[in-house]
């Protein structure tokens, strides 16, 4: 009989849980009713009354209900009652509830590692076991198993660019250095009931996590947050260009905490992939773009940047090109889009170059107006443009100059120009 009370005991509990709009799910035959927690807990819920939804057969109410610990160990019978955690409160409009204090500690969940449990997981599940006695008689051992979740986690944007689905990371792992625009991450603290969240503490550490400090300017909140990495003054204390920052978000609510971490990387501002290109006196290659990589012919003069001139250099092909060069020294393979930055600002600025030879370099700074919106809704902006060149081959005949190079662009993102730039410069 025990056995067959047992087995209809799963059965209602698992029809409880999937359906709880009535009790009509749950069948009665034999039992007087079903007595089922309803939630799931924080590691910051160490005080809270977890509520038990009792069903029961008309006439019957619930006498008693016990919290077990479930020390099953096989499947064969997943009901074993081992330590008795607490007797649930039952209230007169027919739930109950049991404080979550007599579970005991949330610091040592099992966790496998290398193949072996051990106990020290900070998040994790009870397993336990309600037994409800009936006022006819009757009694159910219902198998639960509650949840104890993180009491902070990261969120990122869903499909409406909201902060809502939870995530096991930050989902961001760089941010472009010095680059203004923001980049977010944003993260929620979880509670149930009364639980009160005493703080939320903000740190970043620059020896990868071994020692931590305070964000300065950063003011925590206690339920969500959302912290743009790109606004913080990581300059000011101290990160250079490719450097790792761990972030670091710790809630305390009473005597629990509990952390969350991400590493970003305030990446260094570099060219885009390297593209081979050709010019020649040869009117089929006499004109050139690095917008498309393209050679065109006198008759595309419209769709090209820069054209050949004699002896071995380029000019842009109008005015209407807005683009300058400086002969410099940077290493092709190396230089970032600071440093040509720097160089193009300190070097004398023409429109056109000659004699040109193997392995030397131009940087060049030109702007484009570009769609930065879509076809449907275009958004045309000036977008500014760094390349350096390396001339890999120059080729003379009888008649004819060839040049073949290499080169790169990258925009470089940083606080907009103040002043104008004059792109008519006699060459």
């Amino acid at each position: 009989m025990k056995k067959y009370i047992k087995q209809i005991a799963t059965f209602a509990l698992i029809a409880a849980m999937a359906s709880c709009s009535s009790d009509d799910d749950v069948d009665y035959t034999s039992v007087g009713g079903n007595a089922v927690p309803k939630a799931s807990i924080t590691r910051l819920d160490t005080n809270f009354d977890l509520p038990i939804t009792i069903y029961t057969k008309e006439g019957v109410t619930a006498t008693k209900i016990e919290i077990y610990k479930n020390a099953a160990e096989t499947t064969s019978d997943p009901t074993v009652l081992g330590a008795k955690v607490s007797d649930a409160t039952i209230k007169a409009d027919g739930t109950a509830t049991f404080n979550t204090s007599t579970l005991g500690s949330f610091d040592v969940f099992p966790v496998t590692v290398d193949g072996e449990i051990v106990l020290q997981g900070k998040t994790g599940t009870f397993p336990l076991v309600v037994v409800s006695t009936y006022s006819d008689g009757s009694t159910t051992r219902a198998i639960y198993t509650l949840t104890v979740g993180k009491g902070i986690v990261w969120k990122v944007l869903d499909a409406d660019g909201l902060p809502k689905t939870t995530s096991a990371s930050s989902g961001v792992s760089s941010v472009k250095y010095l680059d203004p625009t923001p980049v977010n991450i944003y993260y929620a603290t979880a509670k149930n009931g009364s639980t009160v969240i005493d703080k939320v503490e903000a740190e970043w550490s620059f020896d990868d996590g071994v020692t931590f400090s305070t964000i300065p300017g950063l003011t925590p909140s206690t339920t969500t947050q959302t912290i743009d990495l790109a606004s913080l003054d990581y300059v000011g204390a101290g990160v250079e260009a490719d450097d790792e920052v761990v972030f670091r978000f710790t809630v305390t609510a009473g005597t629990q905490t509990d952390v969350i971490t991400t590493k970003i990387t305030y990446a260094d501002q570099v060219f885009d992939a390297s593209k081979g290109g050709t010019l020649s006196n040869s009117d089929t290659t006499s004109q050139f773009s690095f917008a498309d990589g393209l050679n065109y012919d006198s008759a595309g003069t419209a769709n090209a940047e820069i054209t050949f001139v004699a002896p071995f250099g380029f000019k842009r092909t109008s005015d209407d090109v807005r683009v300058e060069f400086v002969k410099t020294q940077l290493d092709f393979d190396t230089t970032n889009l600071f440093e040509a930055e720097a160089a193009f600002n300190s070097g004398p600025k023409v429109s056109q170059v000659t004699n040109l030879d193997t392995n030397q370099t131009v940087l060049y700074k030109i702007t484009r107006n570009v769609n930065l919106g879509t076809t449907a809704k275009p958004n045309w902006q000036d977008v500014t443009y760094y390349g350096l060149i390396k001339i890999t081959d120059d080729v003379a005949g009888a008649t004819s100059q060839k040049l073949s190079f290499s080169y790169q662009e990258g925009v470089l993102y940083q606080e907009p120009e103040t002043t104008p730039v004059d792109f008519n410069v006699a060459p």
